[in-house]
């Protein structure tokens, strides 16, 4: 799915957070969306996903300003499982809640995907470490086979080792479903590797944008000053 957004403002009471935002999240692409906290990327995702309204300018979803919402889905910072149930009810938890019983055979084909050895299946995220929660979230996003992913700070919590084989399997995953893809992160280093496209948010406005493995090499002051963390 290709999802252009011109000239997009959002506001909470009379605060602009999205003050003028335009940009296009190619089909079957990685677009990654960066900034500092507070800068809007999180309500700007949730504006596309339409959990958000917005003031004004449009969003285009294949050239349609309506979109089906189940043809998305959501990678939670943190995971957001559900810890009073089992790893494959979290997985399968659009059907579980719906009280279907057969997703079993679905639900291990998408840990294999994910790299979780079926003897997790009826474990509790409690007695998983981070990394194989963050796993067992991107499986549950992947379930309902959406059309595009968001992916909201894939790599947090995650020691290096781990937010590089995350990044890994998001990578692999994404190219072998072809899905369209967007993610928010601080990781400069996880968007140079999962990422096609970037926009650096500053104060509500794209500051910048390119391809990602160009990203150190920007002449942009503000995303400069984000990556190095030095003052401009």
């Amino acid at each position: 799915m290709k999802i252009e957004i011109k000239n997009l403002k959002k506001k909470f009471n009379e605060n602009f957070v999205l003050k003028d935002i335009s940009l296009t999240i190619e089909k079957n692409k990685s677009t990654i969306i960066l900034g500092e906290s507070g800068c809007g990327k999180s309500v700007l995702i949730k504006t596309i996903y339409k959990l958000f309204g917005f003031d004004s300018g449009s969003i285009l979803y294949d050239g349609k300003t309506e979109v089906d919402i189940d043809k998305f889905s959501m990678l939670f910072q943190y995971g957001a499982l559900f810890d009073s149930l089992k790893i494959s009810e979290n997985i399968a938890f659009t059907d579980f809640i719906n009280n279907k019983t057969n997703f079993e055979r679905k639900v291990l084909s998408l840990m294999n995907d994910v790299g979780l050895n079926k003897s997790i299946f009826d474990r509790y995220p409690s007695e998983l470490s981070g990394g194989m929660k963050k796993r067992a979230a991107l499986a549950r996003a992947l379930y309902k086979n959406p059309k595009v992913i968001f992916l909201d700070e894939p790599t947090t919590g995650l020691d290096p080792i781990n937010s590089d084989k995350i990044n890994d399997l998001i990578l692999e995953v994404i190219t072998k479903r072809r899905i369209t893809a967007v993610s928010i992160t601080h990781d400069i280093k996880s968007a140079i590797k999962t990422g096609d496209k970037y926009y650096f948010i500053c104060d509500g406005i794209i500051q910048d944008k390119g391809d990602c493995k160009n990203i150190l090499k920007t002449k942009n002051k503000f995303f400069k000053s984000f990556i190095t963390g030095a003052k401009y």
